[in-house]
């Protein structure tokens, strides 16, 4: 059983973790609401040419309410019934980043999920586990339908298809994805999402400053760099869409258990193409430095990229 007094006390707590983990962005004060949209009005086309490919944020509301998986997962003998009992790592504190900082603990499967679901550890987590047929998670697939305004995308060209993430209480480090696009669906628990654009003033240096996390270690960005920052709070049943090198930091808002999965495919080409992205100019340099066999496909893409940018530029034009 979890402890009571935590409960009581778990307003406060979690609002220090959120504190803790976006305090370090300039501007957070004064973040802006990310849009919000209805996923029963929202169509493919919709979607795709106002939010993917302006590479702009959206949160997606009643975008999963219709999956099994929300009524499902909050049953732990479900996840008995449903998978075997592999070895397992899990984590006894928040997702960080850095390798140093990310020791977990090696159990059972079925071990993992009690103490996931009893509160034995006050922060826990059993993050990035891949779902594909013929994975230890394979079952659960029947469990996640797709989505309405999506119904069919490009297989995702550096991530998973579909990854899941259980915790409780555990929050996720600032970080961002590149090459793939990214739906955050909230099976149950809530989340609150911070996010910045690629589009920032010393975007490397800050991009560094995040990887590293340089404020553990008692270093703070300069307050005068202005990040602009976005906040939303995704609830059970939403997905908030994370575009390619849009930082975000993740919390949970309560000490519940939750489930998130993580949905992606692959990026439209005009965004390979897109050179006044720091971040796609740093994509092209970490690939050929040292070279390695993707170096060589990273010409193919660069003008398949650029080509796409110019077209849309100009289609857009007229």
């Amino acid at each position: 059983m979890s402890n009571p007094v935590l409960i009581e006390q778990e307003p406060a707590e979690m609002e220090k973790i959120i504190q803790e983990f976006f305090h370090i962005v300039p501007g957070m004060a004064n973040a802006k609401s990310v849009p919000v949209v209805n996923a029963e009005s929202l169509s493919k086309d919709a979607f795709i040419k106002k939010w993917v490919n302006n590479n702009q944020p959206c949160l997606i509301k009643g975008a999963i309410k219709h999956w099994p998986a929300s009524n499902k997962w909050g049953d732990i003998d479900y996840w008995k019934s449903t998978c075997e009992d592999f070895r397992h790592c899990a984590y006894p504190h928040h997702n960080y980043g850095r390798v140093k900082n990310r020791m977990g603990i090696e159990m059972g499967f079925y071990e993992a999920i009690n103490r996931l679901f009893s509160g034995t550890d006050h922060i826990f987590s059993m993050p990035s586990e891949p779902i594909f047929r013929g994975s230890r998670f394979g079952e659960l697939i029947a469990d996640l339908p797709g989505f309405k305004f999506l119904p069919d995308s490009p297989k995702p060209r550096l991530y998973d298809r579909m990854r899941m993430f259980m915790y409780r209480r555990a929050a996720t480090t600032w970080h961002y994805h590149d090459t793939d696009e990214t739906l955050m669906c909230q099976i149950k628990g809530g989340k609150k999402v911070a996010l910045f654009s690629p589009g920032i003033q010393n975007s490397i240096h800050v991009a560094a400053f995040m990887q590293q996390e340089l404020h553990m270690e008692g270093h703070v960005l300069n307050p005068d760099i202005s990040l602009d920052p976005l906040m939303v709070n995704v609830e059970e049943g939403d997905a908030l869409y994370i575009p390619p090198y849009w930082h975000h930091g993740v919390v949970p808002l309560d000490g519940e258990v939750g489930f998130t999965l993580a949905y992606c495919w692959a990026s439209p080409f005009h965004k390979f193409g897109d050179f006044s992205n720091a971040f796609v100019r740093k994509l092209y340099r970490d690939a050929i430095k040292p070279i390695k066999k993707v170096s060589f496909l990273m010409p193919v893409i660069a003008v398949c990229g650029i080509t796409a940018y110019l077209f849309r530029r100009l289609k857009n034009k007229f």
